[in-house]
């Protein structure tokens, strides 16, 4: 019994915390709107709008909880400690309590139907997730049916029982739109702030290395030579083994490659994980076939085997309105995909078939991997969805999902055929550019 409460409570305190800390960058002007809100509100609905009961203390109460937000900052240091318990509650009263209160003492005229309505949605954008909101809601509803039951003698619930199902409606609809949408901006936000962290960590000792590879590069040769000449003459011992000499030649070029390996899996990262400015008055026409022929060049495979694996047939090719460096990111997130599909398959085969038909030009990228399971295929292109079929640890689950975004970009789409244990195969389709426009 101790541990399940233990659970329940850890897990309850995450999701405030997490509510919180969402919340909490934005409180001056959450502060400021609650402070005016209320007593604004109350003129309204008693002088303009007049409506058969209005509160000014619970308004004031209201309005003086979220002056405290609005002047967080200024909070004392032995203050600051109770800064989620405060936020808690300013949201439970002015949102469940409050609104449920003033709706069921207006015995759920159409005015705090409404208002109610709009309560509800505010609290699902401020709840962050559902464990909180469910928190936030309950308690607030328990607390506005008791304070409603011990201050009136007409007691009156079927107004309010007869819009409950639009209430809950909008609860369920809000909370399943909106709360698995939020965890993934959230996931977009972090990994973008890391990757941009880790991209500036490594690219500075990679240009160090770089820049000292190439003043390498202009050096040994002279020192080899210098050396050969010394050798020649008897002027060293012991003499070097001509392996040694072919190592040291072939360092440099590998030290190269190795860092330019480096640096397109960090523009790969960084490209998916980021909203790339697409500007299409930038568009330009390109040849798919080029595209294709650089981003292989390019990609930095991990062996020689991975490269040989790949085939290629750019017969048929055609121009697109797009960017070629966007386009190039597509291509690699696809080989990337294939590579993690085939790597147990010993006669791994990935082909790239360029074809015109119906119309349209199209990518046919396939290959002899693991295949993707039937109730898979229609998931994969969402962002951080990971097929069971995954290996667990094996990319982020965002590469296809931004080639999705891109290709729609350029006026493309994206589909995936595919049996399980036999083939994968995505289909890439392009409109046909009228010829005045090549």
């Amino acid at each position: 019994m101790k541990m399940w409460f233990f659970t329940v409570y850890s897990r309850l305190r995450q999701s405030i915390l997490e509510s919180v800390e969402y919340s909490l960058p934005h409180s001056f002007y959450i502060g400021l709107i609650g402070t005016i809100g209320f007593p604004l509100y109350y003129w309204v609905w008693s002088y303009a709008f007049p409506q058969p009961y209005e509160s000014l203390t619970l308004r004031l109460v209201g309005s003086l909880l979220f002056l405290g937000l609005a002047l967080l900052k200024f909070w004392p240091d032995w203050l600051r400690p109770y800064t989620t318990l405060y936020w808690l509650l300013t949201m439970i009263y002015s949102l469940p309590f409050f609104f449920m209160y003033m709706l069921l003492m207006n015995e759920g005229n159409i005015t705090w139907g409404m208002s109610m309505t709009a309560a509800l949605s505010i609290l699902i954008l401020v709840a962050y997730n559902w464990v909180s909101f469910v928190t936030m809601l309950s308690s607030g509803s328990v607390l506005a049916l008791t304070a409603y039951i011990l201050t009136t003698d007409k007691i009156i619930f079927s107004n309010y029982l007869s819009q409950l199902p639009v209430y809950l409606f909008l609860i369920v609809a809000g909370s399943a739109f909106y709360f698995p949408y939020r965890v993934k901006q959230e996931k977009l936000k972090v990994l973008a702030s890391v990757g941009a962290e880790i991209s500036h960590e490594l690219r500075t000792p990679l240009m160090t290395i770089r820049n000292h590879t190439y003043g390498l590069s202009k050096n040994l040769p002279e020192l080899l030579r210098v050396y050969k000449l010394a050798q020649a003459n008897n002027l060293t011992t012991p003499p070097l083994r001509p392996d040694v000499f072919m190592a040291l030649e072939r360092s440099i070029q590998q030290i190269d490659n190795e860092v330019r390996h480096s640096n397109t899996v960090i523009d790969m990262l960084l490209m998916n994980v980021r909203k790339p400015k697409i500007n299409t008055e930038e568009f330009g026409y390109f040849s798919m076939s080029d595209i294709i022929r650089q981003a292989i060049d390019r990609y930095p495979f991990d062996s020689s085997r991975e490269r040989s694996i790949i085939r290629v047939d750019l017969n048929k090719d055609f121009c697109f309105l797009g960017s070629d460096i966007l386009m190039m990111h597509v291509i690699f997130n696809l080989i990337k995909n294939a590579l993690v599909f085939t790597n147990s398959n010993p006669e791994a085969n990935i082909e790239i078939t360029l074809d015109n038909a119906d119309d349209t030009n199209r990518i046919y990228f396939r290959d002899n991997g693991r295949g993707v399971a039937p109730k898979d295929k229609n998931s994969i292109f969402e962002n951080f969805y990971s097929s069971g079929n995954q290996v667990i640890g094996t990319g982020t689950g965002i590469g296809l999902s931004f080639c999705k975004k891109i290709l729609a970009t350029f006026n493309a789409s994206i589909k995936c055929e595919s049996e399980l244990e036999k083939f994968t195969k995505f289909i890439l389709t392009f409109p046909q550019l009228k010829p005045s426009s090549n």
